[in-house]
């Protein structure tokens, strides 16, 4: 297969399958974006301070499967600028190759299949024959450090080492070779800019909430890189331009090599155990696209599309444009001269801030036939920013559009993973890299590379540490929970019940069974119900999703809301078979679920029921619940440490490095969910900490303080 007809293999023709059909009215038809993924690329991200194209690729899947690499991995990059050319490659400290042990300068000439090897003392010669008939001459730099391919225009620096080949059909072809972390660490800039790095303020890993966007970046560029292994013309993996946006090291900053190097090994894993082709966007414009639309990804809300701040926002979250009769003739010129649509079909869409889906097909009416094409065609053809747009206006000949979003929408959003980060989300607070990937790339969910070397970052779940909360008021810090306050040293008119954290980690809440609550660090007082006589008493607290207020629930159901948590019902007025142990709510704030001891739930605002154990009581009474990373499921815990999963809560076990079920000293009191959705941390009565799914272990009060009599009631949990 030749390059070209690979990339054209890789291209998005996303012929999308039908699902509503809409009536043949101008206004409601919605249309399609090319992503323009061919000739030199623009500007990088890292001038421009926003993703400088529309899509990587979306690849349409071989059949041939690839097994997940070790991370020692190199990755082998086609350099398309060069290609049909004599290779090129001068060095600073030297240049090594066949027959050359250290030159200024070295050319690959071809000569009729093979490789004439010459030396020189600069990109521009004169050269000097050193040996012939190399099959694939490789420079390497003879002091160490970089490469420069020398090309007219521009010549990028690279690390690793350049190759001389032929493909398939015969033509010249430069192929850069390196280890994989370095190839991340070189993309991830030219995809996000390393500026995003220091917006959001204050967040986890010692950085700013902005840089879980590039290492959600980092974890794609790596996804994709390795899912089609080889698969770029047979002779590489990859490409420089037409494939993710590798200029060697032009881009490198000191931040995106920390993405690499945090997120080293970690990469998205489908359910059949296949890396991902983690494709991406510069922006969905509010919700990606679905498995009509070939995406092999579940459509989600992208909630941080719109994200609009200081130092970045996104110009395409909406766009209007128009289009002419005669270019919509002259691009179909079979229908003859364009009269108007004959109607589309779309995606139901998600309503976020528009009322119109992505188009799967479009009738074009003209005067001498009427077509129906895949949506992406017209789109393709008509050069538009995406297929999430409608119909505004049809006079004079010219068509006026208005829609949302640059790229064909699957998976990541790069606009929206940013949004998502420093909480600019509808109010659903910053994100880890973790959240943002399970979040945009399920059913894959993230995993690491087998064979990673202990240097390589573990799999956290996105958490850093825990605080362990106790009735008299007691907190205890975990892994990088720093301690802000406790109510231990007061005498406290009744036992504290829960704890719940800010979402920067830097304070958190106390509650105690009266509904007093207690503040520290950078956690802000809404109020509480300890001056109010209660019917029965507060079990527990929830913070809302932008940390600006809080939820309390007392035993039978009720539900007091204060700073910007709303009321959207309680079991206050019913009467239970077991009283309510606590509550969560849901990612966006806008529903939560109540849970009854019997494993009943109650489902409120947006919260989804998804089953419950109401019908069947548990052995031991349920303790917590926890919702899945998507909201379409929840986890429910029994104080004997028993699971029940609902919906699309991933089945977890107790994690390695995390003690055994048999170590427990007393029931469990609490559970928090870890920051990926895949797991969390749970404790017992007596202190003791157990880790599920991919959470992590940092010790508990049990190992901590010897003797410990107290009673423990909660956890929370901090970014990682």
């Amino acid at each position: 297969m030749s390059d070209r007809a690979h990339v054209a293999r890789h291209i998005a023709l996303l012929r999308r399958r039908s699902s509503t059909l809409l009536a043949a009215v101008l206004v409601s038809l919605a249309f399609v974006v090319p992503a323009a993924l061919f000739g030199p690329a623009s500007p990088a991200a890292a001038d421009l301070n926003a993703p400088d194209r529309p899509s990587v690729p979306a690849l349409i899947q071989s059949s041939q499967s690839h097994s997940l690499p070790v991370d020692s991995t190199n990755v082998r990059v086609a350099m398309t600028e060069n290609d049909g050319l004599d290779v090129i490659v001068a060095s600073s400290g030297g240049v090594s190759a066949p027959g050359v042990s250290s030159a200024p300068a070295v050319r690959f000439h071809q000569t009729a299949g093979t490789w004439e090897v010459d030396t020189g003392p600069g990109c521009a010669g004169p050269w000097t024959q050193v040996s012939a008939n190399q099959t694939t001459p490789t420079a390497s730099p003879a002091g160490g450090g970089l490469l420069t391919l020398c090309v007219v225009g521009y010549s990028p620096t690279v690390r690793g080492t350049l190759t001389a080949l032929y493909n398939s059909a015969g033509q010249a072809r430069t192929v850069n070779t390196l280890p994989l972390e370095q190839y991340v660490a070189d993309t991830v800039p030219g995809e996000s800019p390393s500026s995003w790095g220091s917006l959001g303020g204050s967040g986890p890993q010692d950085m700013n909430w902005g840089f879980q966007e590039l290492e959600a970046q980092a974890v794609a560029v790596r996804s994709y890189v390795l899912a089609d292994l080889g698969g770029y013309g047979g002779y590489a993996d990859t490409c420089d331009l037409a494939c993710q946006t590798y200029r060697g090291t032009e881009y490198e900053t000191a931040t995106s090599v920390t993405a690499a190097n945090d997120t080293a090994g970690q990469v998205m894993v489908m359910p059949d155990g296949q890396i991902a082709t983690t494709e991406y966007s510069a922006s969905t414009g509010g919700y990606t696209s679905s498995s009509d639309q070939q995406s092999p990804f579940n459509a989600v809300p992208d909630d941080g599309d719109a994200v609009c701040t200081p130092g970045a926002c996104n110009p395409n979250h909406h766009w209007t444009t128009s289009v002419s009769y005669a270019a919509i003739g002259a691009a179909w010129p079979q229908i003859g001269t364009f009269t108007g649509f004959g109607g589309a079909v779309v995606d139901p869409g998600d309503p976020y801030d528009f009322g119109y889906g992505r188009v799967d097909t479009i009738t074009l009416d003209g005067s001498a036939q009427t077509i129906t094409i895949p949506g992406t065609e017209f789109y393709v053809d008509l050069g538009l920013n995406s297929d999430l747009f409608t119909v505004t206006s049809s006079s004079g000949g010219t068509v006026s559009l208005t829609g949302q979003g640059w790229g064909h929408g699957i998976g990541m959003g790069q606009w929206g993973a940013l949004g998502y980060a420093i909480g600019q989300d509808n109010g659903q607070g910053n994100w880890t890299y973790a959240q943002i990937v399970n979040h945009y790339y399920a059913p894959a969910q993230l995993g690491s590379l087998p064979g990673a070397s202990a240097s390589v970052a573990q799999l956290d779940g996105g958490v850093g540490g825990y605080w362990i909360d106790a009735s008299d008021g007691g907190v205890f810090s975990f892994g990088k929970a720093q301690f802000h306050g406790s109510t231990g040293g007061m005498v406290l008119n009744k036992p504290v019940v829960g704890m719940a954290a800010t979402h920067d980690a830097g304070g958190y809440w106390e509650v105690a069974s009266d509904g007093g609550v207690f503040s520290f660090g950078d956690a802000q007082f809404h109020g509480s119900t300890g001056s109010i006589v209660l019917n029965k008493p507060v079990v527990g607290m929830a913070v809302t999703p932008d940390g600006g207020g809080y939820w309390l629930v007392a035993s039978d159901g009720g539900i007091f809301a204060y700073g910007d948590a709303q009321f959207f019902g309680s079991t206050g007025s019913l009467t239970l078979n077991k009283p309510v142990i606590g509550m969560v709510p849901t990612h966006d704030g806008l529903g939560y679920w109540l849970i009854a001891s019997d494993g009943g739930i109650f489902a409120y605002g947006d919260a989804q029921f998804h089953g419950s154990l109401g019908s069947s009581p548990p052995p031991t009474p349920i303790v917590g619940v926890a919702p899945s990373s998507d909201g379409g499921g929840y986890w429910m815990l029994e104080a004997n440490g028993t699971v029940h999963g609902f919906g699309d809560a991933p089945t977890v076990g107790i994690a390695s490095g995390s003690p055994g079920l048999g170590s427990m000293k007393g029931p469990m009191t609490g559970m928090i969910p870890d920051f990926s959705g895949q797991g969390f941390d749970a404790v017992d009565g007596s202190g003791q900490a157990f880790a599920y799914g991919d959470a992590p272990y940092f010790g508990d009060v049990t190992t901590a303080v010897s003797g410990y009599s107290g009673h423990v009631v909660g956890i929370a949990a901090t970014p990682g």
